[in-house]
C-alpha cells in the first residue's frame, strides 16, 4: 500500500489566520457601531455660541460662551500686541457670521474669531492700552471670561469664586479723598413718576439729593459728595454710573420715588443689583430703566456675565442698613412707615458701577399722604437724615471689614 501524499490547501495557513482575524475585526467594528455608536464619536465637539464684550471706565470684559465645558489655552503675541485664546474640540456655530467685533474703548481695539484649524477655535484680542488681564470661567451657561484693566485702574486682588466673577470694589488712590455719589433719578425730558396732583418724581428726588449732600458734608467733612445732576437736566442711565466710576466712589446711591396703580400703596423700599425674583421686581426695574419687562431678559443675560459676588453682597448689606435706618428714623417722627423691604432687580443704573450701589424708593408719589409729605422740605430733610444714618453705618462696617 503506497504512502498517502498529504493534500495542501492552495492558501497557506498563516494567510487564513490573517483573513479570519480581519473578518473578526470587521465584525466587531460593525457590532460596536450598531450597539455603541457614541464610541465612534468619542471626540465630541462643542460649539461657540457667542462672543461679546462689556466696557466700563476701568475694565473691558470679553465673554466667550460655549455650549459645554471646554479647556482653553491663553497666549500672547507681539507686534502688534495681542492675546489669543485657543479652544480645542470646539467649532463655530453653523450660522456664525461675525469674524470681527469692533470695540475701540482704549484697552481693546477689536475681537477676532476664527476656526483656527480643525477642532480648534481661536479668539484673538487686538490690544491697545492695558495693564493687566485675568482669565476665568463661569457656568450656567459655560463662559470663558477675559478681563482687561488699563494703566489708570488699581486692579483688584480678589479672585473669582466658583460660578461667579468677583470684581472687588477698586480702592481709590491714597491721595484722593473718599467719595460718595448721589444720583437723583430721571430729570429733564424724563419726569419719572407723576402723582395725581402733578408732583414729579424728578423734582422731589433732586431736592432730597441736595439735602442728603448737605447732611453728609456736615457730618462727614472729609468725604467728597457728588451729584450726578444738580438741576433739572436729563442724564442717561449709563452716564450716571460712569460718573461714579470716574470719581472712584465708595458708594453710589440712586434716589427715586415709587408709583402704583393702587392709590393706597405706600412706604419705602431699597433695591440692589440682582435678578428680578418676582413680577413686582420686574415691573419696578422696567419702569426705572424705561424699558419693557420683555427687554429685561437681555439685561439679565448681561448681568450673568458681570455678576460680582463681593460687590453684590456689599450692596445688599448697604441696602439693608439704609432701608432699616430710613424706616426707623421716619417712623419716630411720622408714625409707622410701611417697610417694603430690600430686594434685588436688574437696574441699568446699578449695572455699570463697580462699587456697592443701591436704589432707594423713598415714597409713593401716587399715594395722597406720601405725595403731601414729599412736598414738605421738613420731610425731605428727614428722608435725607435717615438715608445718611444707613450710609454712615455701612461705611463704619466697611472700615471694620477692611481692618
Amino acid at each position: 500500500m503506497g504512502v498517502k501524499t498529504p493534500v495542501h490547501s492552495a492558501m497557506p495557513r498563516p494567510t487564513i489566520r490573517r483573513v479570519v482575524g480581519v473578518w473578526l475585526g470587521l465584525w466587531g467594528l460593525c457590532i460596536s457601531i450598531c450597539l455603541f455608536p457614541a464610541v465612534v464619536y468619542s471626540i465630541t465637539k462643542h460649539t461657540i455660541e457667542d462672543v461679546r464684550f462689556h466696557s466700563t471706565d476701568a475694565t473691558t470684559r470679553v465673554v466667550i460662551e460655549v455650549d459645554g465645558t471646554v479647556s482653553h489655552a491663553v497666549g500672547r503675541l507681539p507686534q502688534p500686541d495681542r492675546l489669543y485664546i485657543d479652544l480645542p474640540k470646539t467649532a463655530l456655530a453653523s450660522d456664525w457670521a461675525r469674524k470681527q467685533v469692533e470695540v475701540g474703548d482704549g484697552r481693546l481695539r477689536a475681537i477676532r474669531i476664527a476656526q483656527y484649524r480643525n477642532g480648534v477655535v481661536r479668539v484673538v484680542l487686538d490690544l491697545q492700552n492695558w495693564q493687566e488681564y485675568r482669565v476665568f470661567t463661569l457656568r450656567q451657561p459655560y463662559r470663558i471670561i477675559i478681563d482687561l484693566q488699563d494703566n489708570h485702574h488699581t486692579p483688584s486682588t480678589a479672585r473669582p469664586s466658583p460660578g461667579s466673577s468677583d470684581f472687588a470694589s477698586p480702592s481709590p488712590p491714597s491721595a484722593a479723598p473718599p467719595t460718595i455719589v448721589i444720583d437723583p433719578g430721571h430729570g429733564g425730558k424724563d419726569p419719572g413718576a407723576i402723582g395725581p396732583r402733578g408732583l414729579h418724581e424728578k423734582t422731589v428726588v433732586l431736592q432730597v439729593a441736595k439735602a442728603l449732600q448737605q447732611v453728609i458734608r456736615k457730618e462727614l467733612p472729609h468725604y467728597r459728595v457728588i451729584l450726578t445732576r444738580d438741576q433739572d437736566v436729563y442724564v442717561p442711565l449709563v452716564e450716571r454710573a460712569h460718573i461714579a466710576e470716574r470719581e472712584r466712589a465708595q458708594v453710589f446711591i440712586s434716589l427715586h420715588a415709587n408709583a402704583s396703580r393702587k392709590r393706597d400703596a405706600r412706604g419705602i423700599e431699597t433695591w440692589y443689583l440682582s435678578f428680578a425674583a418676582n413680577e413686582r421686581a420686574q415691573e419696578t426695574a422696567a419702569r426705572e430703566n424705561n424699558m419693557s419687562t420683555s427687554q429685561l431678559s437681555d439685561l439679565e443675560r448681561i448681568l450673568l456675565d458681570l455678576q460680582e459676588t463681593d460687590r453684590i453682597n456689599q450692596s445688599a448689606i448697604l441696602a439693608g442698613m439704609t432701608q432699616n435706618a430710613l424706616v426707623d428714623h421716619l417712623s419716630e417722627r411720622y408714625g409707622a412707615i410701611p417697610n417694603r423691604g430690600v430686594e434685588g432687580a436688574p437696574f441699568v443704573v446699578l449695572l455699570h458701577t463697580s462699587m456697592p450701589s443701591i436704589l432707594v424708593e423713598v415714597a409713593f408719589v401716587s399715594n395722597p399722604l406720601d405725595g403731601k409729605r414729599l412736598r414738605s422740605g421738613q420731610y425731605q430733610q428727614a428722608l435725607a437724615q435717615g438715608i445718611f444714618q444707613g450710609v454712615r453705618q455701612f461705611l463704619q462696617h466697611a472700615m471694620v471689614k477692611a481692618e
